[in-house]
């Protein structure tokens, strides 16, 4: 599933090529992808909703949801789920892709170019969401998200981190307790802060919450700059693949050796997820609090 850097990388690809541009008109090709403003995936949609005649003000983000803030103050949430992307293409290219669900013909750009966004996602997991209001759009759509990953101070971090004795992997991966991070990263950022992924939130020490904040804000900075990570289905809207994958510590290479003490690198779930860790490196502190 994209995350954070994943989600910002696109944001920042299409950012440029979008913003001020006018949507000419929008193709559904499957209606139930589409919740409208009271959460329907059935009957008619307001093709202003969609935004056919508005133009784009402002490409956003929230944790791993793409936002298109549109002229008069609705929005378009794109949610990616596990396979979704979006492809940015001259509106005359062809497309070999079966699972083009939404289509929003774009209106010529600065420099004269026409082009369209496809809303792709095979798995349909993901989604695309409309709010009538910059209000909607906070409250209903993205109210229960918990700060930026990549900018949360440690004594937030701390703080929420605190209410639950939930395994700290656990905690990171729910997003209103922290918006943005999903399984690479919080495998990633734990390792760089030496922290046990099954080590309860409550009994972390402040010390050890502050590593985990700036891991987390290094590790997310440096995926962003690199497009994020390609496991399966990530692509940037032009796409090329993002190169972070090359940079991972422990996510994905469970039994081969650690970068810092050539241990093997440990496997285990935790809440259905595959967890990559190394015993060594990360011990787990039965009694850490404090």
């Amino acid at each position: 599933m994209p995350e954070l850097p994943e989600v910002e990388a696109i944001r920042r690809h299409l950012a440029p090529a979008l913003t001020g541009v006018r949507i000419d008109r929008v193709v559904v090709r499957r209606r139930d992808v589409v919740r409208d403003h009271l959460g329907r995936r059935r009957g008619r949609l307001d093709p202003e909703a969609l935004g056919v005649g508005r133009r784009i003000d402002r490409v956003g983000r929230r944790g791993k949801q793409l936002v298109l803030h549109l002229e008069g103050g609705g929005a378009v949430v794109l949610r990616l789920g596990m396979s979704g992307r979006v492809d940015l293409r001259p509106r005359g290219a062809g497309s070999t892709s079966r699972h083009r669900h939404v289509v929003w013909m774009l209106d010529a750009d600065a420099s004269g170019s026409r082009r369209r966004l496809d809303f792709v996602d095979p798995r349909r997991f993901g989604g695309v969401h409309l709010a009538q209001s910059p209000e909607d759009l906070r409250g209903r759509l993205l109210g229960d998200l918990g700060p930026e990953a990549h900018e949360v101070a440690s004594d937030v971090l701390h703080e929420r981190l605190g209410r639950t004795s939930r395994a700290v992997k656990i905690a990171l991966l729910d997003q209103s307790v922290l918006a943005g991070v999903g399984n690479i990263y919080a495998d990633e950022a734990l390792f760089r802060a030496g922290i046990h992924p099954m080590q309860p939130g409550r009994t972390l020490r402040r010390q050890h919450v502050r590593r985990l904040a700036e891991a987390l804000a290094s590790i997310l900075r440096i995926a962003i700059e690199n497009g994020g990570s390609t496991i399966q289905s990530h692509t940037l809207p032009d796409g090329n693949d993002g190169a972070f994958t090359r940079h991972h510590k422990v996510y994905g290479r469970s039994g081969e050796p650690c970068t810092r003490c050539g241990k093997h690198l440990d496997r285990s779930v935790l809440g259905g997820r595959s967890t990559t860790f190394c015993a060594g490196c990360q011990p787990l502190r039965p009694h850490a609090e404090g």
